[in-house]
């Protein structure tokens, strides 16, 4: 905890005089993990975001905004966007919507986030997600986007007689990436790295956040999991989105920057503008 503790106070003096804040890095935020922080200013969270050191974000929603000015925002302060998350109802309703959005927040990647269980319970619901997916993709492809799923831990879970992750690898088309996520498939009882080595093809983004030793979700480096290695691996493997997350952290803030004061060592350096005056926490 010790950049989370003191790295505040830094960042605004820093963001109070222009100067640049510390090296911007290759790694990326899940801004789920900030989510009430971006429903309350997503354009100062961004900001903060970008002084703590980070170099691109993932966005879980547009939280109200113009999806325009949010993109807008990102290519000021010199933040990549590795993708934008889709409600999975969003893209089964009206797909060119969703990736119209993803499109409009300067993403590349549009990411099928999540499924709630009443639509996973039966092989068949999940063969009807292959075909949806695989017609979103075209969609996708012709507006310049790529499309990619998250897996969590019940992807993993027999169901009907077979994981759906095969079904997943299996039916989908091999455009269509995955977005690794390190707790969860730890979580569902499966070695991340070599989940990594096995699918190497198919691996486009990861999500990096830590497991405890009692199961329950940490800040990277402060867990069990060896992230350095699964970082090493990806990046051999030509993985370009490496993305902090944390669904449950009590300080948001404090977690972020205790995960990249880890990941810091792994991490490629890339030039940045100063952030202006403004950039403290939301």
């Amino acid at each position: 905890m010790r950049i989370a503790l003191s790295a505040f106070p830094l960042l605004y003096l820093l963001s109070c005089t222009g100067v640049t804040t510390p090296p911007r890095t290759d790694i990326g935020v899940q801004l789920y993990t900030v989510r009430g922080e971006m429903e309350r200013d997503a354009f100062a969270t961004l900001r903060h975001v970008a002084a703590l050191g980070f170099g691109e974000v993932e966005f879980a929603g547009a939280y109200g905004n113009p999806p325009e000015a949010l993109c807008a925002e990102t290519r000021k302060l010199g933040l990549g966007v590795a993708a934008a998350h889709a409600d999975w109802q969003k893209l089964r309703r009206d797909p060119s919507a969703a990736i119209a959005e993803a499109k409009a927040l300067c993403a590349d990647t549009v990411m099928l986030a999540w499924l709630p269980p009443e639509e996973r319970r039966t092989r068949e619901q999940w063969e009807n997600w292959i075909n949806q997916l695989n017609r979103a993709n075209e969609l996708a492809r012709a507006e310049g986007l790529a499309l990619a799923y998250h897996a969590h831990d019940f992807e993993f879970e027999q169901v009907g007689g077979i994981r759906p992750i095969d079904l997943l690898m299996e039916g989908l088309d091999p455009q269509i990436g995955f977005e690794l996520d390190t707790y969860w498939i730890a979580k569902a009882g499966l070695d991340p790295l070599q989940f990594l080595k096995d699918h190497a093809d198919r691996v486009t983004h990861l999500h990096l956040k830590d497991m405890a030793a009692d199961g329950s979700m940490a800040d990277v480096g402060n867990g069990v999991l060896d992230i350095e290695a699964i970082v090493a691996q990806a990046r051999a493997q030509g993985v370009k989105h490496f993305l902090v997350e944390r669904d449950d952290a009590p300080d948001p803030w404090a977690s972020l920057a205790t995960s990249l004061d880890s990941l810091r060592p792994m991490a490629l350096q890339r030039r940045a503008p100063s952030i202006p005056s403004g950039a403290t926490k939301p």
